[in-house]
């Protein structure tokens, strides 16, 4: 009996043992980190710098893979269908996770497709204009916007994106009708104004910032509640007199729906040490908001609460997207 006892005790100490390690096994193999947009833009600007951290926290391999297209839809069906096993993750912004839900109908909804992991960065945009515009000041821009409504383009990330809803907000601020152009992504976007393809775009910062002194654009303000770092000398929008206008985006890490909640706790944990060095003060040296030690479950209610912010802000602005 104290024989069968013991080989029972040698067992379950064996398991409990094999359990331990099990929990403490992720990662145990690379973590592919699918971004939205395309190559060169904002998100490029945060996940590119962020990986290495990662790599050295969690001891793997983190591979970036951009899938642009439909606003973010491409990047999300990708992840929502992969295993909920904290290996595949979807680095996403504001506009295709919070606002798109209120503007058209989705294949996949990302309020119940994913699992908010980690907030990275707030940023707010800068607003700039190629020269061909021949405007060196918003007053200007929208001076010209009124003169020929409908006419005067400037860049997005796609339909519904952050960029794109800054410029609908700026218009239903001003009264102004302006044109939005898609593209593939920020970098697309960028190109297009730096090669006088449209006539501005809500860039940001981290991306503006070293064009400030260029010769084919000019920084006209930035859109969040004070001056950047990076930008001391331009103003806010707030500051030329629109007083309620802000605009800006945010990116973030989630995880298939049904990924264990240690496993999310894991990757909150190693985005929050990452932040918490270096890495941070090149982000502030950028111009963004690094997250403060945010944990999973807040991330889940500043996403619920933005995305009720974003959807008061479209409906007040009678934002609509074209059929």
């Amino acid at each position: 009996m104290f024989r069968v006892l013991k080989t029972a005790a040698l067992l379950l100490g064996t398991a409990l043992l094999a359990g331990g390690h099990a929990a403490q096994a992720y990662p145990d193999k690379p973590i592919r980190l699918v971004q939205q947009f395309a190559p060169g833009g904002g998100s490029d600007s945060v996940a590119r710098p962020l990986a290495p951290e990662l790599e050295k926290i969690l001891g793997q391999t983190i591979i970036i893979e951009n899938k642009p297209g439909a606003n973010g839809v491409i990047a999300n069906q990708d992840v929502a269908n992969s295993a909920p096993d904290g290996y595949t993750l979807l680095f996403a912004a504001a506009g295709p996770m919070v606002a798109a839900p209120h503007l058209y109908d989705l294949r996949i909804d990302p309020l119940s497709a994913f699992v908010p992991v980690a907030l990275v960065v707030k940023t707010p945009y800068a607003i700039m204009a190629h020269r061909s515009a021949n405007v060196s000041s918003l007053k200007e821009l929208l001076d010209l916007a009124r003169q020929k409504p409908g006419t005067v383009t400037y860049g997005t990330s796609g339909v519904a994106g952050a960029p794109h809803l800054a410029g609908e907000m700026l218009g239903a601020a001003t009264g102004i009708e302006f044109l939005p152009v898609a593209y593939k992504g920020m970098g697309p976007a960028m190109n297009a104004v730096l090669g006088g393809e449209v006539n501005f775009a809500f860039a940001d910062i981290a991306y503006a910032a070293p064009h400030a002194h260029s010769d084919r654009v000019k920084i006209l303000a930035v859109t969040g509640e004070k001056r950047s770092a990076p930008l001391p000398d331009v103003p806010t929008v707030k500051e030329l007199g629109i007083a309620d206008y802000q605009s800006g985006t945010w990116y973030g890490i989630f995880a298939p729906k049904g990924t264990p909640q240690d496993v999310i706790d894991k990757i909150n944990a190693a985005v929050n040490k990452a932040l918490s060095g270096d890495l941070r003060d090149r982000f502030i040296k950028q111009g963004m908001e690094p997250a403060s030690d945010m944990s999973a479950r807040d991330f889940a209610e500043f996403v619920k609460d933005d995305y009720q912010r974003l959807g008061d802000l479209i409906k007040k602005a009678g934002i609509k997207i074209a059929p």
